[in-house]
This record gives structure tokens, C-alpha cells and sequence, in this order.
């Protein structure tokens, strides 16, 4: 009887697996570096070094700023405005806007502004906030209608330029209030609450009636 011979086993991975537990103490970090020195100070080595961790595991995740960057800009949106759905169109976009301000308010609002104020410096930033943010606000404001329109509340879905406009509303409106307004603090105040209140009354009329259907229907 002839054996074939097999060849050496194979060798061991030899790559470390990443713990989602520094996965986070990164992305944290590199927030509350943005939130405190904004994107010029925004280092990799200060990020690592606020996370109490090694630049090498940074790297090993992120091999570059912008990298890093694109993660924090997609934690901030997609991870967090993801799995919406209360089974009414109303509910949805209350829940939207709702976490939304909650990501604004907190330390993600000025880490993401300084993200969009150097992004008209740097194109790569620019196109990582397009692909991360812009991007992600309308993939689930998409998903929002079509629950929407297959539980007939909405007639039809959106064209592709309706989309467009309402996704940049949402992204503008939520970054001039934490621009110009700042966070209302532990609390909402009764004027805030109002304004985000209005906010969603005026997004439900746009989408019963889509912009440039015109006055006569």
C-alpha cells in the first residue's frame, strides 16, 4: 500500500486578531481629540496614546489619518443611524432625528465639524466624508422610504435628485445647529425640543409631497 505524503501541516496564522474592545477605545479617542484640538492636532499618535494603546495596533486597523478618519466619520453615522425601524414612516424619522442630535450633542458634533471644516482643504478627506457620511445619510433615508412606500404610507418612492437634496438638509441643518446653537446640554430645553419638533414636521411634508411635484399635484 503506497501513502501519499500530505506535506507539512500548515503553519499558524501569524497575524494577531483585533479586539473590538480597542477598536472602540481608538474610535473614542480620536473623537475627543478631534472634539479638543480639532483635525490639526488629530495625530495618530495622539489618538493611540489617549486610548492607552500602541500606534502599531492603530495602524494594524488603520493605515493612515484619513483612514482613521473614514471610521470615525462612519461610527458617527452609519453604526449609529443604522436598524431604524418602528413600523410607521412618522416613527422612523423621529427616530432618525432623534439619534441624530444625540450624536451631535454629544462629543461626535464638533469632531465631525472639524472632519467638514478641513475637508475643503484636503481631498481625500473629502472624499472619505462623501463615501462615510453623505453616502450613509442617504442609504438610510432610502431604506426609511421604502419601508415607508411598502407599507403604503408614501404613494412612490423618491427620484435619485429628492434623495440627493433631502440627505444634504439633514447633514447641513443637524451641523449649523451644532454650529450656530451648540449642544442644549444635559436636557433639552423647550426651545430646542421645538426646533427639532419643527424639523420633523417640515421633512414629513417634503416626503407626503415631494419637492417638485408642484402646486398642482
Amino acid at each position: 500500500m503506497t501513502t501519499t505524503n500530505a506535506g507539512p501541516p500548515h503553519p499558524p496564522h501569524k497575524g494577531r486578531r483585533k479586539d473590538p474592545r480597542v477598536d472602540t477605545a481608538l474610535i473614542d479617542a480620536a473623537i475627543e481629540v478631534l472634539k479638543e484640538s480639532g483635525y490639526a492636532a488629530f495625530t495618530t499618535t495622539a489618538v493611540a496614546r489617549r486610548a492607552g494603546a500602541s500606534t502599531a495596533s492603530l495602524y494594524r486597523r488603520w493605515p493612515s489619518k484619513q483612514a482613521l478618519a473614514g471610521a470615525v466619520a462612519r461610527h458617527i453615522t452609519l453604526d449609529e443611524l443604522g436598524g431604524i425601524d418602528t413600523g410607521s414612516l412618522e416613527g422612523d424619522v423621529r427616530e432618525f432625528l432623534t439619534r441624530k442630535q444625540q450624536l451631535l450633542d454629544a462629543d461626535a458634533g464638533p469632531a465631525l465639524l472639524s472632519l467638514m471644516g478641513q475637508a475643503a482643504h484636503d481631498a481625500d478627506l473629502r472624499r472619505i466624508l462623501h463615501d462615510d457620511v453623505y453616502l450613509a445619510v442617504r442609504e438610510q433615508l432610502e431604506l426609511l422610504i421604502a419601508g415607508a412606500v411598502r407599507r403604503r404610507e408614501l404613494a412612490e418612492h423618491l427620484t435619485a435628485a429628492q434623495l440627493d437634496v433631502l440627505a444634504l438638509v439633514l447633514i447641513g441643518t443637524a451641523l449649523a445647529r451644532s454650529a450656530f446653537l451648540g449642544a442644549p446640554g444635559p436636557a433639552p430645553t423647550a426651545r430646542a425640543a421645538e426646533v427639532t419638533e419643527t424639523e420633523l414636521r417640515l421633512l414629513l411634508a417634503a416626503l407626503h409631497r415631494p419637492l417638485g411635484s408642484g402646486a398642482g399635484g
